[in-house]
Formats: structure tokens, sequence, C-alpha cells
């Protein structure tokens, strides 16, 4: 869809209008007495979806209602984090407050991160979207033929067809031709992230690093356990109060490992994170549908690009800024796409249901609710559920505009359900799909 070279114009409201014309003729016609104490300058108005004071305020009794310990938010404009905010503790019971720069588990919205890194290999042109990933890396487990048939772009639109976590280990089996519609696909997206590592010939971890994190200001972000997030962490909680964290106890295990053997998390082949999940978890077991089950590999496996982000809502506030547009250095530079691919990224791949779509790496949303849903999206969105921790992103493509919310709690979706809504000044439709909370 083609972007405006300037957002649309906002809604002037007619007292607000009236009010400030009365102010500044007030202004131009009084004179201030010597020596009398000038009044107070007028808070700049509040730009696009930064929340109002109002909203603001009520953050605290939601967080109450909702038992949902804490809330980060980022507001972007253009190519630009405007503003951001923390409410709440990363943890219940402890004076660890909420901060922009405070790492949640991302969960899911690692994916679209990772998207933008597979897109950037399609520029390189080391990577054909189109041709089947059994062709860039045999694997005993891809033997069905539909599973052979699985391309990058079936991964990303998650139309391949792949279960989204195998419960039990075994061959990867689509339950359609890949390409006839819409299923999502954690296995998918791990699938391709082996056939990236084999594609650079370096560790996920650091190609992530390297390649996409780093270059799109995410500094603080990681697909692997940093031991610099001890202390920065949210712990996520489930609806009861009870800490639940999914990855990040993993993430520990898996450290100690690399200090144990000198190799840094970041360095680990999928060979490596097989041998450290065998000895980080050496008696799987059945798991409950909300855990990332040990008992079937990949899914505990790390780094994962489907699941294991660590991430700020400053970092991925930045991310989506060069997402809505904003430019990446130069020309070819590091974690650049070409503007098209970026495009690309944003075009409709597959329906899901009336009015919303998949691109290559996000959920689309269109302004009309139709049979069809081939218009141009006017959104984009994701969301990120471990379960304990709850999270979302919603854009406005035209006006170059987004938030970023993240919530360490189970209930986290009602909140952010409420904040999103208010900030756009409407209900989003992915809002009301099953896809969301």
């Amino acid at each position: 869809m083609p972007l405006p070279s300037s957002p649309p114009p906002p809604a002037v409201d007619r007292r607000a209008f009236f009010a400030a014309t009365a102010a500044l003729a007030g202004c131009a016609g009084a004179r201030r007495e010597p020596g009398a104490a000038a009044a107070p300058a007028r808070p700049p108005p509040r730009a696009g979806w930064v929340p109002s004071e109002a909203v603001l305020a009520g953050i605290p009794r939601l967080l109450t209602l909702t038992g949902v310990p804490g809330v980060a938010l980022a507001v972007v404009e253009r190519d630009a984090v405007i503003w951001s905010h923390g409410a709440g503790v990363r943890r219940l019971g402890r004076a660890e407050p909420i901060a922009p720069e405070t790492v949640f588990e991302g969960a899911s919205l690692g994916k679209p991160v990772f998207a933008w890194g597979v897109l950037g290999l399609v520029d390189a042109g080391a990577l054909d979207l189109d041709r089947p990933l059994s062709e860039y890396l045999p694997l005993p487990e891809v033997s069905e033929p539909r599973a052979k048939a699985v391309t990058a772009r079936h991964v990303l639109s998650h139309t391949s067809g792949l279960p989204n976590w195998r419960r039990a280990i075994g061959p990867l089996v689509p339950k359609f031709a890949p390409g006839e519609r819409f299923s999502y696909s954690g296995e998918g997206v791990f699938y391709l992230q082996r056939v990236v590592e084999r594609l650079v010939g370096r560790p996920f971890g650091a190609w992530a690093r390297d390649a996409v994190l780093r270059p799109l200001g995410m500094g603080d972000s990681s697909y692997v356990w940093r031991p610099a997030y001890e202390g920065r962490l949210a712990a996520g909680h489930l609806g009861d109060g009870e800490v639940s964290e999914t990855v990040a106890p993993a993430g520990r295990k898996l450290q100690a490992q690399a200090d144990a053997s000198g190799k840094p998390l970041e360095d680990w082949t999928y060979d490596d994170a097989v041998r450290g999940a065998a000895a980080s978890f050496p008696k799987p077991g059945p798991a409950p549908e909300y855990v990332l089950p040990v008992s079937a590999p990949p899914a505990m496996l790390l780094p994962n690009a489907a699941a294991s982000l660590y991430t700020t809502v400053a970092d991925y506030a930045r991310f989506m800024a060069h997402v809505l547009g904003a430019p990446v250095g130069g020309p070819g530079a590091a974690g650049a796409l070409r503007e098209s691919t970026r495009r690309a990224m944003l075009t409709p791949q597959v329906r899901v249901s009336p009015g919303l779509s998949w691109g290559l790496g996000w959920g689309l949303e269109h302004d009309h609710v139709a049979a069809r849903g081939d218009r141009a999206p006017g959104y984009a969105w994701h969301w990120g559920n471990n379960r304990s921790v709850q999270n979302f992103v919603l854009a406005d493509l035209a006006a170059r505009r987004a938030i970023v919310i993240f919530t360490n709690g189970e209930n986290g979706f009602k909140l952010y359900e409420r904040l999103a809504t208010s900030a756009a000044g409407r209900e989003a439709a992915c809002l009301l799909s099953p896809l969301v909370g």
C-alpha cells in the first residue's frame, strides 16, 4: 500500500479549538505588570496515540482490577519513538518499578523481528521465498511430500500447514497442502530458523544480533538469556498472582552450561542447543497446553525465533519505526531492507477471516469487513503470549503510527485491549479475533 509523504491531519475538536483561540486572544490583549510572575506555560498537546493524562491516571486501577503487576508502553510517530512509560512492578511484593528499559519475554513478538532478518536474506539473494526449504536443508523429520514443499513464504504467512508445536517427537507433517489456508505455526518458524543458520553459516543468536537487532537499535534485545537481564526482567504472573516464567528459567540453566563450557549462548548452534536441552531437561514429560513442551523439540530449544526473544518496549518501538519506514543507515547498510521488500512484508498473503489477513510476518487488518480481504490493509498487528506474559503491538500504516504494550500478567490481554483501543480511537478488529488473547 503506498504510504503518504505525511500523516493525515488530526481531527479538530471544536471545544478545544475555541478554547485555544480564546486563550490566544487573551494572551494578545493582556499586559503583565512589571515584577508579576509569568503564567505557567501550557504543556504541549499530546501527539497521535500517546495516552491522555486521564488514561495514564487510570492505569493503576486497571492493574488492580486485572491482577496484572505491571505494564510498559511506547508510541511511535513516523520515524521516531516519541513517548514511553512504565507503571506497576516487575514482580509482586517487591518495590521494583516497571520502566521502558525493563526486559520482558517478548514471546511471539520475536516472529516479526525474525521475518525482517529473513527478508534481508531475500534482498541479498541468499534465500528465495518460494523455493522449498527442504532444498536448502534436508532433514530426516521433513520427509512427507507436503512438508518437503514448505517455503519461506509459507512459513512467514503461516500457511505451511505445520502444527503450532508438536506434542511428541516425530516427523513434521502438515495438516494441509502448503499455501492452502492460514494456520498459525511456531514449528514452521523454527524450521526456517534452522535453514537460516545453514545459509549464513553462523549460529542463529549471533546472526540475529549482528544482522537484525543491533542495526535496528535493539541493543537490549536477544533471543538468548543474558546475565545482564538479571535484575531487569519483568517476571510473568498467572491470574492468581503466582510467578510463572516460560523461557527465562531455561535460559538461566543454559547460561550456566555456557559459562562452564566457555562458549557464549549467542554462539550456540542448533546442535549445541540440542545437547544443552538434553542436559538441562533429562527427563522430559507431558506438559499443559500453555507451556512450551519439553517433550517435543524444538519448542524448548533455545534460541528460538518463534518464542524466546527478550526485549524492551523501547527496543521494540525502535523496530516498529523501521517497520513503518524509518531508514536503517544508508543504502545497503546492515539490517536495511529494500523499500519494496518492506512493503511486501505488509502486503496480504492469505485471508485469515473477514477483515483480517496475514503478510510476511505481520497480521493485517483492513478498514472494511468484507467477504474478501483483498483491499490494502490499514493496520498491522501482532501479539506475544507466554500465558503469564501478554504483549501486543498495533500500527496504523497510513499515519505511520504504532503503540507497543507489554504486560507481565496472565490477564494482560484485558489491559492491552483497553489501552490499544483508547490510543487508536477505535476497536481493532484483530482484538475480537480468537487469535488474540
